[in-house]
């Protein structure tokens, strides 16, 4: 699977980007149409979190979604010609991002599976920020190691998703940042905090890493723009308000990031991943 992954990898590479990206959106129109995967789920997640949408806006946002998600796999699959030279034409920082990173000895860098999250380690790595992120490990070995050899750029380190906590806390401890895309299903782990009205499940690592270290907790998003380059920006968030009581901080960290994620949502609804069963399996229909 490694090999064929690398095959596949170099034909995109060898392409111009917007032509590698137009496949993509044909890619992703053909998996609309013939390979309709957990599009049920998507769609009761596009109609809880839009309700006035008609069936057919919904359809018409889910087809996007796929044209989208189509781009940014073969972005993806292209990101090892990315470098010091040419990471600001594929990923525009703000200065106020930059400002940001360059003021903070680490932190905490809260995300969402919306745009292009993957972007976002080398638009940190190749720009000098030591990133310490996350991952989702895959059931196929070849798969896991095709992209850890995708993510491997220099000042980026990985952390499976089964990974031990000390290793996450060492990273603040050193002054690195630390990636969380804190927006999945949590289950009975995590902290119910309302997304679109509706009550979701999202992981408490972030509220618990900051209050266990004190380290700023930094909110952003990668998001494509219409001239196909993707656009980071990074805010830290206000917690000088945030109660003292453990359980009601954590709920309140959490909450705004929530209404962080959802207002981002809301301005690029076909760049969100509603792949995810973000609800209570009570919410789905069969």
């Amino acid at each position: 699977m490694n090999i064929l992954l690398k095959i596949i990898s170099l034909k995109f590479r060898i392409l111009p980007r917007k032509i590698a990206l137009f496949l993509g959106r044909c890619l992703g129109t053909f998996i609309y149409y013939f390979v309709p995967l957990r599009q049920n789920v998507a769609i009761q997640n596009i109609k809880i979190a839009f309700p006035d949408c008609s069936s057919s806006e919904v359809k018409q946002l889910l087809r996007n979604t796929c044209k989208h998600y189509g781009m940014v796999l073969i972005d993806f699959l292209r990101q090892t010609k990315l470098n010091v030279e040419n990471i600001s034409d594929f990923v525009r920082t703000d200065d106020q991002t930059k400002e940001l990173l360059d003021k903070c000895d680490g932190g905490i860098i809260m995300t969402g599976h919306i745009g292009n999250w993957e972007a976002i380690l080398p638009a940190l790595g190749l720009n000098g920020y030591p990133f310490v992120v996350v991952t989702q490990t895959q059931k196929s070995v070849g798969t896991q190691t095709f992209f850890n050899e995708i993510r491997n750029f220099p000042n980026i380190s990985l952390i499976a998703r089964t990974g031990s906590r000390k290793k996450m806390l060492s990273a603040l401890e050193e002054n690195k940042f630390l990636g969380l895309a804190s927006d999945q299903n949590a289950g009975k782990r995590g902290i119910n905090i309302p997304f679109f009205d509706v009550a979701a499940s999202i992981p408490k690592g972030a509220a618990l890493f900051h209050l266990k270290t004190s380290m700023p907790i930094i909110v952003g998003f990668c998001i494509l723009s219409r001239d196909l380059k993707y656009e980071l920006r990074l805010r830290e968030m206000d917690l000088s308000s945030i109660p003292k009581e453990k359980e009601d901080a954590i709920l309140a960290i959490h909450t705004n990031y929530s209404n962080l994620l959802e207002n981002e949502v809301r301005k690029y609804p076909e760049q969100y991943f509603w792949f995810h069963r973000k609800w209570k399996k009570s919410t789905y229909k069969n």
